[in-house]
């Protein structure tokens, strides 16, 4: 669930510098921590994002790393290695052959390291987020929230796909860029033409989420791993709120998490030591 967090801008005003200011490069500075307008501007361009909203997220990130700080919370060596085994076997590989992966492709293995245990640690300050908010959703407020967005819940009836299994993730990732029918044999492919009944409830809502013409996400099976190119979808249906109960109910559970994170850094901004460079 933690990896579905979504978070809300914060809305940012920015105070005029001077010259010497704006030549130094830095755009803010937060918790005595610099935000440069270097890193401004590469958020913006990896995020495909305007330069305020990257600045909205690189301050969240600045104080995430001081509360993590204040709250002492650590990722053991255990705990990466544990995650770092988890990743690469996700991946269909060895520890050591992640190692190598990262690095084939001009990694560096011990700022991946990093980059890991900085995920381990925000999990954990998220987890105790909100452990405190006790959030609780019943199915009344889920029924409720499912009448007032019906349009949210609607689906295809019907749903033409291609179903690919593979050995490996590489297999598969080499397939989403070759034709969709022209793979390597050791990919086994059926083509699938489904009714929206017949399709798991998640699996139907990734699907559902899945333009046209384009593959899903790659999971891992106990047959190895597989993905779904979606060809067509045809038709619409409603679904009552027993159909999708579930659904319903991690929708609203996403909506409560995002009101506490928010509400949660509204707080810790407006209590930090911020200074607008530029």
């Amino acid at each position: 669930m933690l990896k579905k967090i979504s978070f809300a801008a914060f809305f940012l005003s920015f105070c005029m510098a001077n010259a010497s200011q704006i030549s130094n490069g830095i755009a803010v500075i937060i918790e005595n921590e610099p935000i440069t307008v270097n890193e401004v501007r590469k958020a913006a361009a990896q995020l495909q994002t305007s330069e305020a909203n990257a600045l909205n997220l690189l301050i969240r990130d600045r104080l995430e790393t001081a509360q993590i700080k204040n709250l002492k919370i650590e990722a053991s060596d255990y705990e990466l290695n544990q995650r770092l085994q988890k990743i690469a076997s996700e991946s269909g590989m060895s520890a050591s052959d992640l190692r190598s992966a990262v690095l084939s492709k001009g990694g560096d293995y011990a700022q991946f390291k990093d980059d890991v245990a900085k995920t381990i640690k925000q999990e954990k300050l998220y987890q105790s987020i909100f452990a405190e908010a006790k959030i609780n959703i019943s199915e009344n407020a889920a029924r409720a929230y499912f009448e007032q967005n019906r349009d949210l819940f609607a689906h295809f009836t019907d749903v033409s796909v291609t179903r690919y299994v593979a050995p490996s993730m590489q297999l598969l990732e080499a397939a989403r860029h070759s034709s969709p029918m022209n793979t390597n044999h050791s990919v086994h492919m059926d083509v699938l033409d489904l009714k929206s009944e017949q399709i798991p409830p998640q699996l139907r809502t990734i699907f559902q989420q899945t333009a046209d013409g384009t593959f899903t996400q790659i999971f891992q099976t106990p047959q190895g791993f597989e993905m779904f190119y979606v060809a067509s979808k045809k038709g619409q249906t409603m679904p009552e709120f027993d159909e999708v109960r579930d659904e319903a109910m991690n929708a609203l559970y996403k909506l409560e998490q995002d009101r506490v994170i928010g509400e949660y850094f509204n707080k810790l901004r407006a209590k930090a030591n911020v200074k607008y460079l530029r």
